[in-house]
């Protein structure tokens, strides 16, 4: 079943069909893009968009595109923020908890490094100490602007600033879990669940709709770990 699901994964017709609508969305969307680019230019000092190296389908690395949401500290490579952290600007406070700063990976959907819906991108150092035969598994899968763990788990920013230990934490206990959430969803992918996806995405954006089991289902998740 993994080798199939990744196989269909690949399939140039999905792949063309997510390109042409990565397009369609950047013209739909570029005055909208184009007022988020001023505003995080005017807001902080730094770059406009943030960059960073993760690995796409079948480990192949390249470069994530996102609105800059943390003021610069080139040395502070910690894979997460929490929504106390300091380093978030104040613009970035607000475009976070409602994804608007993933906009940008609309341009590597366009490029074909992304889809709509798959497992999100992961910095190669996250994967050390996580199981080979789950990273093999979740590498099969091109990554994706939205996934069931990132929607299941949008609370993480909040929970994670009321541990003491949010880096060790998000490495150890929560990404494992959403990896092998989003494993589990591609694997054995049921009709129509893209699109289901993409709306609850939406709906998340616009504040319409969120999970409001995430918080208990992360404090089972840290509590069975022990944290």
């Amino acid at each position: 079943m993994q080798d199939s699901a990744g196989k269909q994964d690949g399939r140039p017709v999905r792949r063309g069909r997510d390109i042409l609508l990565a397009l369609g969305a950047i013209v739909l969307l570029w005055p909208f893009l184009l007022a988020l680019a001023a505003a995080v230019r005017f807001d902080s000092r730094g770059p406009v968009f943030y960059s960073e190296e993760r690995l796409g389908r079948a480990g192949k690395p390249f470069r994530i595109y996102k609105f800059r949401t943390l003021h610069p500290q080139p040395e502070d490579k910690r894979p997460v923020a929490p929504s106390d952290d300091p380093r978030v600007t104040r613009l970035g406070a607000r475009l976070r908890p409602v994804h608007l700063d993933e906009l940008p990976q609309l341009f590597n959907i366009a490029r074909g490094e992304m889809r709509f819906v798959g497992p999100r991108p992961t910095r190669e150092d996250l994967w050390r100490g996580v199981d080979e035969a789950l990273r093999r598994r979740a590498l099969a899968f091109t990554p994706g602007l939205t996934s069931p763990a990132s929607l299941r788990f949008d609370c993480e920013d909040d929970v994670l600033a009321e541990t003491e230990n949010p880096e060790q934490i998000y490495r150890d206990v929560i990404f494992p879990a959403k990896v092998a959430m989003d494993v589990r969803h591609f694997e054995h992918p049921r009709r129509l669940s893209d699109t289901k996806l993409i709306l609850a995405t939406v709906a998340t954006v616009i504040g319409t709709r969120g999970d409001g089991n995430c918080r208990r289902r992360l404090e089972r998740l840290l509590s069975r770990a022990g944290c």
